[in-house]
């Protein structure tokens, strides 16, 4: 069988379906956003695939800036509460904490249960398994939170000067670990770190040494005296040379006078004054010496 014989076009119908692809055309390029269609022949795809991609121009790209390295004080980032300061937002507030303070938390925290609870360290005070770990692991205390809270006098924490100063210890002592174990903390007041102990063990160690608290009250008096005896042995001896000063100053003085070192001074009194009806004051006009005369 022949396929059947189509029907020759007319020009206006030409123009139609001409009109038609441009229309479909141009759908097709707005649907695939403004780019042109893809051409099918395999001239255009091999030029396309031969041709290499642009080269992206190189752009220099201004480092960050950094507000911290010349301003101290952002006052477009702080808050006027009117109350005669002004509040600065990037500073940490009341209800934040370090990062060391969350650690220290979450290492309480996480902690793995007890496997035997008869052989857990227990609270010397209570009896509890719940134990202070600062207290168990820096300074070997058994105490728990509750009981380190309640007695805080017991269980408080002394600094080096303190230890010294309250307890009459010794810098050796005080840096021997294995007699007074401690924590070292930055200080507040200067550059070297602050040493603390715990003030039941300084205790203990004082108590052993000066042999109760009644001893070391007796030598801190004891010390406390030979300190007022050095002070006053100190005082004497500027005294004794402020006098040698004073007198080879009276020695010169003579000398450039032309007296003699050995002559001897005799008063020249004034004329008396009549203090009542039996004692009259003398005066020397030299040396002011002063001298009172009872009248019989």
């Amino acid at each position: 069988m022949s396929a059947p014989n189509r029907p020759a076009l007319t020009d206006e119908q030409r123009k139609r379906v001409e009109a038609n692809r441009k229309r479909a055309l141009e759908r097709l390029q707005q649907k695939n956003g403004g780019t042109k269609p893809q051409e099918t022949t395999s001239n255009s795809l091999n030029k396309n695939q031969n041709q290499e991609p642009p080269k992206k121009k190189f752009q220099f790209q201004p480092p960050p800036i950094r507000k911290s390295d010349y301003i101290e004080f952002d006052f477009s980032t702080m808050k006027d509460t009117k109350g005669g300061f002004i509040l600065d937002e990037t500073h940490k507030r009341g209800d934040e904490q370090s990062f060391d303070d969350w650690k220290k938390k979450q290492q309480v925290r996480d902690m793995p249960p007890p496997m035997d609870l008869s052989q857990m360290s227990r609270c010397f005070e209570c009896q509890s398994i719940d134990i202070d770990k600062n207290l168990y692991n820096n300074f070997n205390v058994r105490a728990c939170r509750k009981c380190a809270k309640e007695k805080s006098e017991k269980y408080s924490l002394l600094t080096k000067t303190e230890a010294k100063e309250d307890y009459l210890l010794t810098e050796p002592e005080l840096a021997d670990t294995s007699l007074l174990p401690r924590i070292e903390k930055p200080n507040p007041h200067g550059y070297s770190k602050m040493q603390l102990f715990v003030r039941f063990q300084v205790e203990e160690f004082a108590w052993k040494k000066w042999g109760g608290p009644e001893q070391l009250d007796l030598e801190w008096e004891r010390r406390e005296q030979n300190k007022v005896k050095r002070k006053e042995k100190k005082y004497q001896e500027q005294l004794r040379e402020m006098r040698k000063k004073t007198r080879a100053e009276e020695f010169t003085r003579k000398l450039r006078d032309g007296k003699s070192l050995g002559e001897k001074h005799e008063h020249d009194w004034a004329a008396p004054i009549k203090v009542d009806s039996h004692t009259i004051k003398r005066r020397c006009i030299d040396c002011g010496i002063e001298t009172e005369e009872v009248v019989i």
